[in-house]
């Protein structure tokens, strides 16, 4: 089962490094589509990274792989969208989901204290989603920019040394 999903990553990286398109459109594409894993969608991640990319000229197949390639570690970054809004916008105490979790077991007498904590929790959250896709966008389009740039050639050299050719003899 790792060998398959090793052999499912090198073909995406493949197909990556063989778009024949400027490196620029390349990276913004990928970066848009990488940056949807940070947006709960639904199942429709695959179709917004498809359809981002688009809006920002960037390339459409770079960005669908972007979106897949990491489309494993949403529920990290679902995550950490929560623990960097909540490092930036403190909650306090008497406003995290324990309060929630306790006020529908025992009857909700004061529905205003849900409220408003479910409203501080999801500013948190939207505060850390936009912190994050600054911080990783920008360091990924630099990162895959230069990648591309500077060592495209090789490491698709690299991939292909390993594999055999046969010529059919008739």
């Amino acid at each position: 089962m790792f060998k398959r999903q090793l052999r499912k990553l090198k073909y995406l990286c493949i197909r990556l490094l063989r778009i024949k398109d400027n490196a620029h459109s390349i990276a913004r594409g990928f970066t848009i589509g990488f940056l949807m894993n940070f947006i709960p969608s639904f199942g429709l991640g695959p179709f917004l990274s498809t359809l981002g990319p688009k809006l920002v000229r960037g390339n459409v197949v770079a960005g669908f792989i972007g979106g897949i390639f990491f489309i494993w570690a949403f529920p990290f970054f679902f995550y950490l969208n929560i623990i960097v809004g909540e490092a930036l916008l403190p909650i306090k105490i008497e406003t995290k989901i324990e309060i929630i979790i306790v006020e529908f077991e025992e009857g909700l007498e004061e529905p205003e204290q849900v409220i408003t904590a479910s409203l501080k929790i999801g500013k948190a959250f939207l505060v850390g989603m936009i912190v994050n896709m600054i911080l990783f966008g920008a360091v990924l389009y630099f990162f895959i920019y230069y990648v591309i740039k500077k060592y495209r050639k090789d490491i698709l050299k690299h991939f292909h040394k390993g594999w055999t050719l046969t010529k059919n003899k008739e």
